[in-house]
């Protein structure tokens, strides 16, 4: 497993402002492979049946959890995961926690206003240059051909049914979810558009 150090250490210096950090980011960013690789950390998958099961009762949980540092992984397959959040940051802030999730639950009016003031956000990007470093490929032309999604710049060869499989699980699950949007085939058209103008000055009256 290659240690992104550069985004361990924001997280725990995130961690010694807020109890509770939000890990977000675009599908197959990283995320989960990042919060198994943070040192002393127990591990909560929630879209396993046993992990939602246990959260069901949050109290007992953060109570059996006091001192520990917790990563609460797809949080939003959780019934109430902001209330959860809410009673870990204001009841128990011993315990840290690192939670991720949908971009669509972080970008819901409710889990924003709830959680208020009590989580740290943090933005893990798709690969900066000191990630090259860490995955130890450290030619740029190849990281501008691969794209900055560890699976893809990791790949043998370049997996282009990875890359429809990944806009089909993004509209899917994440633009349908939030916009209830129709028109499939003029996102991907606007997808590929802005592809050919990667680097360039983003004009949004062209597109409009």
């Amino acid at each position: 497993m290659f240690q992104r150090t550069f985004w361990i250490r924001r997280i725990e210096h995130a961690w010694q402002e807020r109890s509770v950090v939000w890990l977000a980011g675009v599908r197959r960013v990283g995320k989960t492979v990042l919060s198994q690789s943070l040192p002393d950390v127990e591990y909560y998958d929630c879209e396993l049946p046993r992990v939602r099961r246990m959260l069901q009762d949050p109290e007992s949980f953060l109570q059996r959890s006091s001192g520990k540092r917790i990563v609460l992984d797809e949080v939003h397959r959780l019934m109430n995961p902001s209330q959860l959040l809410k009673i870990a940051a204001d009841h128990y802030p011993d315990i840290r926690i690192l939670a991720t999730g949908s971009s669509t639950l972080g970008a819901s009016a409710k889990f924003r206003d709830t959680l208020a003031g009590r989580k740290r956000n943090l933005w893990l990007t798709p690969m900066v240059l000191v990630d090259l470093t860490a995955f130890q490929r450290t030619d740029l032309r190849y990281r501008l051909l691969r794209g900055g999604l560890p699976p893809f710049f990791l790949a043998k060869v370049v997996p282009e049914r990875d890359f429809q499989e990944w806009m089909d699980a993004y509209w899917a699950k994440d633009i349908q979810e939030l916009f209830r949007l129709e028109r499939r085939a003029s996102l991907q058209r606007f997808v590929e558009l802005l592809t050919v103008q990667s680097g360039g000055i983003f004009e949004a009256t062209r597109f409009a």
